[in-house]
């Protein structure tokens, strides 16, 4: 189940969040079975963020989590077209967002414990 967790620093509408959660939801369908259905997000607008120390009006740092571990190249066209969503619902510079990624080794999820190297 992966998880993403949006913080954005100015306000934005219902219809770009529904936007960029369809966007990211599409773009994470770039790493094998990870299908937007089971994707969790979290979006966190209206922020205050700095960076350098200086208060920033239109940046974004998605906080991505899932069970797995996948390729370079997998990961590298995830992270680029995130930017491209991002980019185009919000208008948000390419410079002033940031993406990490989080990759897990188990997960619990749909009442139950999940572990990619170990089953019962």
């Amino acid at each position: 189940m992966p998880y993403l967790r949006l913080s954005i620093s100015k306000k934005i509408s219902p219809e770009d969040e529904q936007r960029l959660v369809d966007g990211l939801g599409a773009a994470l369908s770039k790493i094998p079975g990870k299908d937007p259905q089971w994707t969790m997000v979290e979006v966190n607008d209206g922020l205050k963020m700095y960076f350098g120390g200086k208060k920033q009006d239109d940046m974004v740092f998605v906080d991505v989590k899932y069970a797995g571990r996948f390729q370079y190249r997998k990961k590298k066209e995830f992270t680029q077209e995130a930017f491209n969503v991002i980019n185009a619902v919000l208008g948000t510079p390419k410079d002033k967002i940031c993406l990490i990624i989080t990759e897990y080794n188990n997960w619990g999820a749909v009442g139950d414990f999940r572990d990619i190297y170990y089953s019962d």
